[in-house]
């Protein structure tokens, strides 16, 4: 993934997430029992259960479905939305509870007031919400249906559940006693736990993504879109994992990006071959892929990047050594090109910006 576009994605996913802990302080002030301070008393730690789903059902609403609202498609924002919120507040309410389980165990054993319990009390809510961590990545990967996304995503949640977890206990501990002010920096220990998820969960899935295809032209341009499953729809459908709105001559399932192995291959789910093409040559069943290919569907131009492919020899090299790659077959059972055989340069599309 281009550099830019990964700190655009991160960019968003902080902000949402940020939002996401903003929203959950402020209904966790409306619906949380102020007078619930005895850890003694089960109205504690149901406080806490309460707290902690809706903390972590409002971070997890903004976080999983920040990619539908880049594409504004309501339909899209529901479903994700909907495991967000679901799978997040059961995050949040073990972690919240954990955490504190955790540092009341600390403080009972090691007592308060000192360094250690300081930094005892800050790890022990950083682990705790890790679990709110954890479950918005869950909830990205079973929303998008992809092991990919579910593995990177909880990786990443973790990680920013732990340092936004650790920033938000250090700043209620030490401004707990101050009063009306508290509840500010409460708040602001929130929004960063938030932006730490949603940013460190998109970092982690930007760096280890296998490939990606980038918009060139077309609604959307200089978006990337990760290729996480091993079969990504491109379409106007409102569930096509690359959505392409705004063009009709994209059908609504045009394509099918597939994974065999360590390579791509576009596949032509029955659209017109004049608007499915890959370097101007018409795709009317499989095509392989190449890092640097020009795919264009109805007018939409995207160029599809693959990690590995940075990795292969060129052709020059493999024809150096002698070696020629097999040819990609279509459907019909014709050579569509030899890889490793010249080929004259195909021409350059136009862009919005010209050539």
């Amino acid at each position: 993934m281009a550099v830019m576009a990964l700190l655009t994605r991160i960019y968003f996913n902080a902000v949402f997430g940020a939002l996401g802990g903003l929203l959950g302080w402020m209904l966790f002030g409306v619906f949380a029992n102020p007078d619930a301070a005895d850890p003694a008393k089960p109205a504690f730690w149901l406080n806490l259960l309460l707290g902690g789903a809706v903390i972590g059902g409002a971070v997890g609403y903004f976080v999983v479905s920040v990619e539908a609202l880049r594409d504004r498609s309501l339909l899209r924002f529901v479903r994700l939305a909907t495991y967000g919120v679901f799978l997040g507040a059961v995050g949040g309410a073990l972690g919240m509870t954990l955490g504190e389980w955790v540092n009341f165990e600390l403080v009972r054993r090691f007592g308060a007031g000192n360094a250690a319990a300081f930094a005892g009390a800050v790890t022990a809510r950083g682990l705790g919400w890790m679990c709110l961590g954890a479950a918005v990545g869950v909830s990205e990967g079973v929303a998008a249906r992809s092991l990919g996304k579910l593995s990177y995503g909880t990786l990443g949640g973790m990680l920013g559940g732990f340092i936004g977890g650790a920033f938000f206990g250090g700043l209620y501990l030490l401004t707990r006693d101050l009063g009306a002010g508290a509840a500010l920096w409460g708040a602001v220990g929130l929004v960063i736990l938030g932006a730490c998820i949603g940013a460190l969960s998109a970092l982690v899935q930007g760096v280890f993504q296998p490939a990606s295809v980038k918009v060139m032209r077309g609604w959307q341009e200089g978006r990337e879109y990760p290729l996480e499953k091993i079969d990504n729809l491109l379409g106007r459908d409102e569930h096509a994992d690359i959505a392409l709105f705004r063009d009709m001559k994209v059908e609504k399932r045009h394509a099918v990006i597939h994974r065999e192995g360590a390579g791509y291959v576009l596949v032509n789910e029955h659209s017109p071959a004049e608007w499915t093409r890959v370097n101007d040559e018409p795709v009317s069943g499989r095509r392989g892929l190449q890092d640097g290919d020009r795919i264009q569907l109805g007018n939409v131009l995207l160029c599809f990047q693959a990690r590995a492919a940075r990795q292969r020899p060129t052709h020059g090299a493999a024809r150096r050594a002698g070696g020629v790659s097999p040819p990609v077959r279509n459907t019909a059972g014709e050579d569509v090109k030899h890889r490793g055989a010249y080929a004259p340069p195909s021409p350059r599309l136009p862009t919005k910006d010209g050539y």
